[in-house]
């Protein structure tokens, strides 16, 4: 059921009890608040931008270049205009570096730069929403959308982002928190963009795959080929979220334990792909539903997104998709699901042994034991 955002307040109450007042001023509300979040997103990239590659870093700023110029990601970017602006944001950033994360203030009150929930009371019924928490390294991440559609999908509120006015340098297309799942359209836009223009072998026969389905032609400007894709990809990404809400292999509080203990680490990396594949192959998760809608293009970017520790955590899924791609039948698919889950599972299992033992008191002995049961075995 789709609902506008006016819909979506009535019955949220304010942090007083209060109905929230729907003439609240957009602009005066980010005259407050969008210079302090763009700051905490500087700090953050300040402090955690050694979590990329060098050239990972790169392309995360060209695209953060392009995205606050508002330039589409398929438009050329000036190479001399890029480096400049390069530049000045290390400038930047070093002058961030003795800065400490700002409390976000609205008519008076004073919020946690994390209290999120609390923040959104004031900015949803503006057409705005806060995004924060922690991802990969325990980065600190924060944003801040404009709201384009709400609606409920199996119980839980989603909430879609149309434009970006504040970002650092991990814009994840989707996110969840506890029973709000968030996707933001402008990383969206720039994540299939990149995945178009990918060189790789097996993402260039995933996205090759994904384009044939959706009927892209090269000849043709990228704009309006782009958006219904993107509109179509909304749906699959969503139940990725799904999946990864209603996914109870790894207790919360477990899995907390495990990122604060192994940050930055390649444990905390494998422990992440892992827990998307469970999401991935949950009955209610991203392959069941391509699976079920038929979306063969969906498939496609699914395959494009299979390298590295994915491709060696979900080895069937790729023999099934090029099968898939000769004999058009789905029964392929859900087959490779199964037996992918039952496998991910056992791991997921075991990896709760290990930190039952070891966590917290003998935490070198868990990344003992784990390098040897789960990353030796595929040479790494």
């Amino acid at each position: 059921m789709v609902q506008n955002v006016k819909d979506f307040i009535e019955g949220m109450m304010s942090v007083q009890g209060t109905k929230i007042d729907f003439s609240a001023d957009r602009n005066r509300i980010l005259k407050e608040i969008l210079p302090v979040i763009r700051k905490n997103c500087d700090i953050s990239n300040a402090h955690h931008s050694g979590l990329f590659s060098l050239c990972g870093l790169f392309l995360r700023l060209k695209d953060h270049y392009n995205w606050e110029h508002k330039n589409p990601p398929w438009n050329p970017t000036d190479k001399e205009q890029l480096l400049t602006w390069i530049d000045g944001k290390e400038t930047l950033w070093l002058h961030c570096l003795d800065s400490s994360y700002e409390p976000i203030r609205i008519n008076g009150h004073i919020f946690d730069f994390l209290n999120n929930q609390a923040v959104n009371q004031y900015l949803i019924p503006a057409g705005l929403y806060y995004g924060s928490g922690y991802g990969r390294g325990l980065k600190p991440t924060f944003f801040l959308g404009t709201v384009k559609e709400k609606r409920l999908v199996e119980g839980f509120t989603l909430i879609i982002l149309e434009q970006d006015l504040a970002c650092d340098l991990s814009p994840a297309p989707a996110q969840r928190q506890g029973r709000t799942i968030v996707i933001r359209l402008d990383p969206l836009r720039f994540f299939l963009w990149s995945k178009i223009q990918e060189m790789d072998q097996l993402e260039r026969e995933g996205t090759d795959l994904a384009l044939y389905y959706y009927g892209w032609d090269p000849a043709l400007p990228p704009d309006n080929q782009l958006e219904p894709i993107v509109q179509s990809e909304l749906e699959t990404i969503l139940f990725h979220e799904l999946g990864e809400a209603k996914d109870r292999s790894f207790p919360h509080g477990l899995w907390r334990s495990l990122l604060v203990h192994f940050p930055f680490s390649r444990i905390e990396l494998y422990l992440r792909t892992l827990k998307d594949l469970l999401a991935d192959t949950h009955p209610g998760g991203t392959l069941n539903y391509i699976i079920r809608e038929k979306k063969a293009g969906s498939l496609g970017f699914y395959l494009s997104n299979l390298k590295g520790l994915r491709h060696s955590l979900f080895p069937e899924i790729i023999p099934a998709i090029r099968k898939f791609k000769s004999q058009k039948d789905w029964t392929v698919i859900e087959q490779a699901r199964k037996i992918g889950r039952k496998r991910l599972i056992l791991q997921t299992l075991r990896i709760r042994e290990l930190a039952e033992t070891y966590i917290p008191p003998r935490p070198e002995e868990f990344s003992r034991c784990f390098e040897q049961e789960f990353f030796k075995p595929f040479g790494l």
